[in-house]
Parts: C-alpha cells; structure tokens; sequence
C-alpha cells in the first residue's frame, strides 16, 4: 500500500501526536495502548504507519529541516525582509544567533524522539508477537530503518542526545535521561539498518510500493558511513546498491520529481504525500512560491543570488529547482527567485502531491565517488561523478586529483540537491561549513556545527547539558 495511502491511518491508536509539548511525550498515555494495541499484524501494521507519519511532522520534513538544513546555508535566504516578534526564530537561521527558545529547533528534537518512541514501541512488543514471521521481520526492518533515520538526524544537528532504545512508560521517565556519546548512538544507527537491510524486502507489490526497501537500508548505512569517515566500509555498502540494479538515474532530472509517478527507479526513499483535503497533501511548494493565478510571489524562502550563481552554463537542474522571476495576479512580471521543485500547480494550496525526496540514487553515485576518493583518487570515483553529471547536460568534470575532486563532489552536491535539505549536513560532514560561509560573508562561529539544545528540555531535565557555545 502506497505511503500516500498508507499515511492514512488510525494514528490515534498511537496516541503520540505532533501537538504534544515535550519530550516526556514519549511515554504511552492509555491503557487501550499498553493493554489492547500490538496483537495482530493489523495493529503493527497501523504502528509502522504511524512512525512513516511521524516523518510529516513540523520538526522533520515538514518544516525544521528545511531550516536547518538549507535555510542555515548559502542556498537559500528567508524571504521576508520585516522583522517581527512572530519570526525571529526564522531570521535566527540567516543571522546564525540561535537562541535556547527557538521554536523550529525544540520542534526538530521532539518530533525527532516521537517518531523514535513509535519505533520503540514496535521493536519492544514485535519479538513476542504472534503474527507471521515474514510480516514481523518486514515490520520490524521497517521501524529499525525509520528509527536509525530519526537518531542520525539528531546526532548530527545536536551531537550527543539521549538514546531510548524501548518505551517509556511512566509520565517522567524521560526526565533524568542524560546525553549518550555521539559514537554509541552512531552505534545504535548501525545495528539498525544492518538489521533492517537483512529484514526488509528488495521491492514491494504495487500496493505496498512507498514503503522502505532493503537498498534504502544499504544506501543510509553508507551514509552513516561516509558521516564517520569510514570510506571503506561506505564505498563497499554504496556499491552494493549500485551494483543490486535495483535502481538508476531517469532520463531527465525532473522525472524523479514527478508527483504522477512518485515512486521510481531513482527514489530510494520518499516521504510521500496524497492532495485531496484529507490532510495528508503536501504544503512545502506553496511555502516557497505561494500559488494565486499562477505564482504570486509569496514565497518565504527565496534561493540566495549565490545559489542562483553556482549552476554551471546549460546545467538543465536549475530551470527546473529554481526560477528567477514570476508573473503576479496582475499579470506583471516581478523578478523574484523562488524554488520551484515542489510546486505542483493547479493543486490547492498546501494540498499538493508532491514527495519530498531523502535517498535518491543520485546521492548513492556522489556519495560512492566521495568515498573512493578519500581512499584515493580513481577513476571509478570520477564515472560516479560524470553520470550525475552527463544527466544534468554538463561536460565531464575537469578535476584531476583527489583535492580538486573533493571541491567537485562540493558542487555537484548542492546544485543536484539544491533544496533537499543535504546543504548544511554536507559542509559539517566535510569540515567545510565554518569556512564556506564566512568566506561569503555570512557571520558563522565554530561552534555551529551543532545545534543548541531546546531550553524546555534542559528545564525539563537537568541532566542535559547545553552544546558549547550557547
């Protein structure tokens, strides 16, 4: 059953709502859960649903990643030039002065940890449950998956985090939680998705296409990989996806991004949407250009003039990412860029079709070049490259050593995700961000590599520790 479908489902089963204020939302709140829930496939079924859900919340793709992620960067700008007490969480991710009490961040951590208590909850109860073996091992590959992607989110945007690893089941039993080092959550991350990439299957069925498939597993483990630096280990399990022929790049960069056919030979891993006033569409492309008769320049998240200038002479990505101008009601041509990835026009606004891509094979090529070049500059690592680039219009790159390759692999990475969010956990992976920004001007300190930890936390629990720097 499609993720557009299968998002529809009976979430209050699973109680652990995205309006719940904390992190001491982790903890099951009726009987009818604890007592009745988790018996038959049905019910995990619903769970696993559930804790795909959990990824449309505000702090995840919905809205903070997209701050953190890109808004954060050179890529993209707020948009919105008054400043006001009701956005100055916004403007604290062009300025880089974050405070304690930014709401965008505190959504970020806790619907980070809801989505990691629906997985818990499943991988706690699903070893003892009676249901059939296939299904128990694709449920609980799934929530392996989905919880690894939840923790390697947090470690990287807060660094050391607290790791749950089973239900909480008392109101406060999240509240002395101390932080665990950021390697033994690396550790957890691991175990996961090997366990997932054993569990889950190589496809579905067409009416379970959406959910998370075994090269998925693959190709996040590499990430994590590539993340700590262990290139062997990444290059070998990016190769395995590769060489699974399982997937590969469409003809044209758009189609990856069709709403008319979501799931596809590029997409490894989507979070999908399903318009039709249901409350499962998708409001991300109105966010960035605002529809009336057909664009009205509402956007608030304008891509930045150098994100505007980092596409190569006939790079066929950029038409369609971004535009560089737009015609209002009134018919009359406003230049203004704004992100078109997303828009589906003729949808309703804020219901629209459109996925929002997190494993695409493209980032299995660049992440493998990236890896075989920090074990030494080949050529296999510049076909990687090339591939990317032949679909994008582009000649073969022109790098010729493995120092040179590095800022390649820089580039081609933010203009083929431009958008996706990858921007800001890119130039931290490398090393780059600090130095990247300030060489454009933009005032970023050290210690912005990670982010801070919310104030209702640390009120919450006095074992946290604040981030150096804040």
């Amino acid at each position: 059953m499609k993720a557009k479908r299968i998002f529809l489902s009976l979430l209050g089963l699973l109680v652990l709502a995205s309006c719940q204020d904390d992190f001491l939302g982790l903890s099951p709140q009726t009987d009818r859960n604890t007592l009745n829930f988790y018996k038959t496939a049905a019910d995990f079924n619903n769970a696993v649903v559930g804790t795909y859900a959990a990824l449309k919340l505000s702090g995840v793709y919905n809205t903070s990643l997209y701050w953190m992620g890109e808004v954060s960067t050179d890529n993209t700008d707020f948009g919105v030039t008054t400043r006001q007490a009701v956005n100055v969480d916004n403007f604290q991710f062009v300025d880089h002065t974050y405070t304690s009490l930014n709401d965008i961040i505190y959504a970020s951590w806790r619907d980070h940890y809801i989505g990691i208590s629906r997985a818990n909850a499943i991988l706690t109860r699903i070893e003892t449950a009676g249901i059939a073996d296939n299904l128990k091992m694709q449920y609980k590959g799934e929530a392996q998956f989905l919880r690894a992607l939840f923790y390697f989110d947090l470690v990287r945007m807060f660094g050391d985090v607290p790791l749950v690893t089973s239900e909480i089941t008392t109101a406060d039993g999240a509240n002395s939680l101390i932080r665990t080092p950021a390697d033994a959550v690396y550790q957890l991350i691991i175990s996961d998705l090997q366990g997932a990439e054993q569990s889950l299957p190589v496809s579905y069925g067409t009416t379970d296409a959406g959910r998370v498939p075994q090269g998925a597993a693959k190709a996040l483990l590499g990430k994590v990989y590539l993340t700590r630096k262990e290139w062997d280990k990444a290059a070998t399990k990016l190769k395995e996806v590769i060489t699974s022929g399982k997937f590969q790049l469409l003809p044209k960069y758009a189609d990856a991004f069709s709403f008319a056919t979501p799931t596809n030979a590029e997409i490894l891993f989507n979070v999908q949407y399903k318009s039709g006033n249901t409350g499962q569409g998708s409001g991300f492309g109105p966010v960035q250009a605002s529809e009336g008769a057909r664009i009205t320049g509402g956007s608030m998240r304008y891509p930045t003039a150098d994100m505007d200038a980092a596409y190569e002479p006939g790079d066929l990505r950029k038409s369609f990412s971004m535009k560089s101008s737009y015609i209002d009601a009134n018919g009359q041509a406003i230049n203004q860029r704004y992100v078109s990835k997303y828009v589906q026009f003729g949808a309703l606004s804020g219901d629209s079709d459109i996925d929002f891509p997190v494993l695409r094979y493209a980032d299995v090529l660049l992440m493998y070049a990236e890896a075989l070049n920090e074990i030494g500059f080949d050529t296999e690592a510049v076909k990687s490259l090339n591939q990317v680039r032949t679909r994008a219009g582009l000649a073969a790159t022109k790098a010729t050593d493995q120092n040179s390759f590095r800022l390649a692999i820089e580039q081609e990475r933010r203009v083929e995700f431009a958008f996706e969010n990858q921007r800001w956990f890119d130039l931290v992976r490398t090393g780059r961000y600090v130095t990247v920004m300030n060489a454009k001007g933009l005032t970023v300190k050290a210690f912005n590599i990670l982010y801070l930890i919310p104030q209702r936390e640390i009120s919450l629990n006095k074992n946290l520790v604040q981030n150096p720097g804040y």
